[in-house]
Order: structure tokens, then sequence, then C-alpha cells
């Protein structure tokens, strides 16, 4: 196993097989028993390979997975991030089952993100089996509900991730060559417009219109953006009146927020809060709920420094990439701790019946992987 394409260019029809038998396995994030059953596969493939692994049980979702190895060892661990959970409901395949197409690998979940998967169960499967693991521990974290925002997997993950000196996650890749340095942060909030309900024919002046307060509203949430510095506040949903002649008495928006920097995400929350104060009509009350759901991932001195590490131990070439939506390494950078992201394979269709993975990435993908976990300092 000396040279690491080489040997995964001869590894490519099992990864295709491997990819083709997780996609067979559906696991929507709402199907716990289904993503139970993977996690119980998993854990059995993983201590065939001499980890110690931890089931977290889990009672909304599906159980997460720790898997460990060389545990015991003194050096900072790697730890590599996956998620379980896809958005295509069961018996989706009944409609659409997997196929193969020229290059790629059709199939539900296949990019986002059992592509990632198939790449770190066989680089570690193939490190272990040729004595290649380096002499610190790995650590390889499974959840189930990356997909609604990981709120019941982020404490783990925060937990697990505690002085590792690297954090890999296996999104999918977004180009060739990429890694994903900066991702956005998301915040999901409400804002909800009390007032009075009245007539709106006999008697509108006795009534507290609420859909009115929030049209003067959406203005100024509108307002919180900075596309200067990457930052949106964009109403994305309105609910608001039961009949054509009924005053409404409650309205209510969701706001959808992303941010490229900590301090956006703090400038934004204090000025939302702050507008529960502001209602524009004399009698209507507006409350606001929600936060930020993930912090973004900076393209701060840190990331700086992580690529640059990458690119030295690394002899391939790396390109970065930032996106928009937020993964499970937004919740390690913003810890501190070196991450790179999407580090799975090349593809398209995320969440889409056109959903596929580029199979000769599979090999490039694995071939970075494993370099990052046996090279890194």
């Amino acid at each position: 196993m000396d040279d690491f394409a080489t040997h995964f260019e001869s590894q490519l029809g099992a990864m295709v097989w491997t990819l083709s038998g997780l996609i067979e396995a559906e696991t929507p994030t709402s199907a716990k028993s289904a993503i139970d059953e993977l996690v119980g596969w998993l854990q059995t493939w993983a201590e065939d390979l001499g980890a110690v692994t931890t089931i977290h049980e889990q009672t909304a979702v599906g159980n997460f997975l720790e898997c460990r190895w060389n545990a015991d060892l003194p050096t900072p661990p790697i730890l590599i991030l996956c998620h379980l959970d896809t958005v295509h409901p069961l018996g989706t395949l009944d409609a659409r089952p997997a196929y193969t197409e020229g290059d790629y690998l059709y199939g539900p979940g296949s990019y986002d993100m059992k592509g990632g998967i198939t790449i770190a169960q066989t680089v570690l499967q193939e490190l272990v089996k040729y004595q290649r693991l380096p002499q610190r521990p790995i650590i390889l974290f499974f959840n189930s509900d990356e997909e609604i925002g990981s709120p019941h997997s982020r404490s783990h993950i925060e937990q697990v991730a505690q002085g590792t000196a690297l954090a890999l996650v296996m999104e999918p890749a977004p180009a060739p060559n990429t890694v994903v340095t900066e991702r956005k942060g998301v915040g999901i909030f409400q804002m909800v417009a009390l007032g009075k309900a009245a007539h709106s024919g006999s008697n509108p002046d006795d009534g507290v219109n609420a859909i009115e307060e929030i049209a003067h509203q959406i203005g100024k949430v509108s307002a919180l953006s900075d596309r200067t510095l990457g930052t949106t506040v964009i109403p994305t949903i309105i609910h608001g009146g039961t009949t054509h002649n009924v005053i409404p008495d409650e309205c209510d928006i969701t706001i959808n927020v992303r941010v490229r920097y900590q301090y956006e995400a703090d400038r934004v929350l204090t000025s939302l809060n702050n507008l529960s104060n502001e209602a524009y009509l004399p009698e209507a009350l507006l409350y606001i709920t929600g936060g930020f759901t993930r912090p973004p991932m900076e393209h701060n001195t840190l990331m700086e420094q992580t690529v640059a590490t990458a690119r030295r131990v690394v002899p391939l070439p790396i390109e970065e990439f930032s996106k928009g939506g937020g993964s499970d390494g937004n919740f390690t950078a913003a810890m501190g701790i070196p991450t790179l992201d999407g580090l799975g394979p090349l593809g398209g269709g995320a969440h889409s019946e056109d959903e596929r993975v580029f199979i000769p990435s599979l090999v490039d993908r694995a071939t970075l992987l494993a370099y990052l976990i046996c090279n890194w300092p």
C-alpha cells in the first residue's frame, strides 16, 4: 500500500458495491428503526476492524455511533464526521432504485452523504488491513439528524471533538481537487405579531391588523442583510388571517439568516430581538423566537494554517471552496479545531431525483483522505 492512488484504484469495484448497499439501506431522518439497523451493521463492521464502539441511544432520532481506534494513545485524535440520514422518504427506492450509467452511480442519498461514508469506511479498513493506521487515536462518528440541523447530536459532536488535532467532514465535494474551508452560519427565527380580531366591514377600527404589523416589519427584517459581508436575512414563510371579513389577530413569518462571521450573527440576533420592542401599530405585540442552529465556519487564520498544513502533507492539488449551507463542520470549526470539509465524492443532484456520485472520484477522494489521516502532524 505504498501508493495510495494505485491501491484505491484497485478498490473501486468494492467501493461501488459498498455505496450501492448503503443506498439500498434507506435512512430518512424520520425513520429511526431503519437508521438504528444501519448503525448496528456499522458497529459490527468497526468492531471487526478492532475499533472500540459506543452507541449513543436516542429517542427522537436514530442512534449515533462512535468508533475509536488506538483509543489509549496520548496523541491528539483525528475525528471523521459522517451523517447517516437523508432527505428521501422510505419507499423512494421502489420508484427510483440505484443504478449506474456511464461514470455515475445514481440513487437517493448517494451524494449526500453515503458516498462520503463509503470513502471513510474504505480508507479506514484498508489502513487497518495493511497496518498503516497512524499511531494516534482515530475517531469515526456517525450521527442521524444532520439534515434537520443536528439538534440532538451537536452536544455529542462537540464533546467528542474536544482536544482533537483535526476534524474531517465527509460531506460531498463541490468541485475537483477541493476542500470546503468556509460555510455560513445558519439561523432560523420566527416573528409573531398579535393584534385584535374584528369584523372587517362592520367595525374595522376596533381591530388591530396583525398582517399590517408584519408588513411594516418585513422591510426592517430585510434591511438587516449586509451582502458586502455575506449576511442575508430573508423572510421565507408567512402565515396570517382566517377569512376575508375578519381583521387578522395573528400573523407570523419565518426568517432565514446566513452569516459568514460570528460578529454578524451577534449583530443580527441583537437586532431581531430589538424589533420585538418596535411594533408599528400602537396595540400590536411582537415576539421573536428561534436562534442560530449552526455557527459560521469562518475562513480565519486557523483555517489558513489548516489548509497550508494540508498542502504540505498531501502530494495532491488542493483548492479551497466556500459554501452557503452549513454542516457539522461548523461546530468543530467554531470550537477552534482545525477542520476540513467536503471530503466526500464528486457528483451532484443532492436532495433531488437526480442525485448521483461520480464513480472515478471515489478513488481520488479516498487517496486524499488517506494522506490526511496518515500524514497529519
